[in-house]
């Protein structure tokens, strides 16, 4: 049984004047082949949010972007398969479908 430990660090928005986001959990411990949920919660109007991942020792990677007006999903090219994202209110959750260690990250919302 492997373990991954997914984080969400950081958070960025664009023109943060009023807005704020922040994440629900800091750290996520998760078993391998499992469905985990990275979620972070805003506030303020935003023309979209954006996810990325951080390797130890490497840049950050785009994987995706929502749009929380029209709930499609802009994914990175080439795309992560086993990643998706869902806006509701005023929450967008990273769904990792499958988790694996290689999972084990920083994810950035």
């Amino acid at each position: 049984m492997f373990l991954c430990y997914l984080a969400v660090f950081m958070i960025m928005l664009e023109s943060c004047v009023s807005q704020s986001i922040a994440p629900l959990e800091n750290k996520i411990h998760a078993v391998e082949d499992e469905t985990v949920t990275l979620s972070c919660e805003y506030n303020g109007s935003v023309d979209n949010l954006q996810w990325y991942r951080q390797y130890h020792g490497s840049r950050p990677v785009y994987l995706l972007m929502t749009f929380p007006g029209s709930n499609s999903v802009s994914h990175a090219d080439p795309p992560f398969p086993r990643l998706n994202a869902i806006v509701k209110e005023s929450r967008v959750n990273l769904i990792i479908s499958s988790a694996a260690v290689s999972d084990s990250a920083l994810y950035y919302c």
